[in-house]
């Protein structure tokens, strides 16, 4: 049994060890991209705070790639198409930067602004619940990359405050899918921990008691 328990126990540890991230000398190699990153669609919410949101998530993300912990946790390098710049192009070509949110209308702007990668998404209300759905497409292989959302019940300032950020930490430096990794790492091996303890811990002796037995026999008379 306690052969059979610490079989089971390295078993699973080693699946968690299998589990993490492998990087090798290949992975580790600097990739540079230049990316765009696409006005934000509407839906619900007005076109003014739309365009702010646009505008804010544009700055968020040069602020993110150009941190230093970015810059730790991957070897990809971005190179953001300023505001200016795209719509200069998408006027040569009488193109509006609004409503792309499917990846063949992506893949096409992200050709015309010569970017290998391109991050469309939308901002919406629906009933009192505000949404903001951003995605990082591969232009080349039409792939979408990452996904990032973000919902709450409150006031519209929150999509400034919170949301943008949010989704700009899940895209670039994937904060909740690792801190949800980690909570599930550690507690698999707590919880493993905990019953191998109680599995193999040698179980106490019951004193044995010896010696005289004293009997007392009541009195008839009280």
């Amino acid at each position: 049994m306690v052969k059979k328990t610490i079989s089971l126990f390295l078993s699973f540890l080693m699946i968690i060890s299998g589990s993490m991230p492998v990087f090798s000398a290949e992975s580790q190699e600097k990739k540079e991209y230049n990316i765009a990153v696409l006005d934000l669609d509407a839906n619900g919410v007005s076109q003014a705070e739309t365009k702010s949101l646009s505008n804010n998530l544009r700055v968020q993300i040069m602020r993110v790639i150009n941190s230093t912990e970015f810059t730790r946790k991957t070897p990809i390098r971005y190179t953001v198409v300023e505001r200016s710049q795209m719509d200069k192009i998408f006027d040569e070509f009488n193109i509006q930067n609004t409503e792309c949110t499917d990846i063949s209308c992506a893949v096409k702007f992200g050709k015309i602004l010569n970017v290998e990668r391109i991050i469309i998404g939308a901002v919406g209300l629906v009933g009192a619940t505000y949404t903001i759905n951003v995605s990082i497409v591969d232009v080349e292989t039409a792939k979408i990359l990452k996904v990032a959302d973000y919902q709450f019940k409150g006031a519209s300032d929150n999509l400034l405050n919170r949301g943008i950020p949010d989704v700009v930490n899940q895209l670039m430096l994937d904060k909740r899918r690792q801190s949800h990794k980690t909570l599930y790492i550690v507690g698999g091996t707590i919880v493993a921990a905990v019953v191998a303890y109680i599995v193999l811990k040698p179980k106490e002796q019951t004193p044995t008691q010896t010696g005289t037995v004293a009997f007392t026999i009541p009195d008839p008379s009280q």
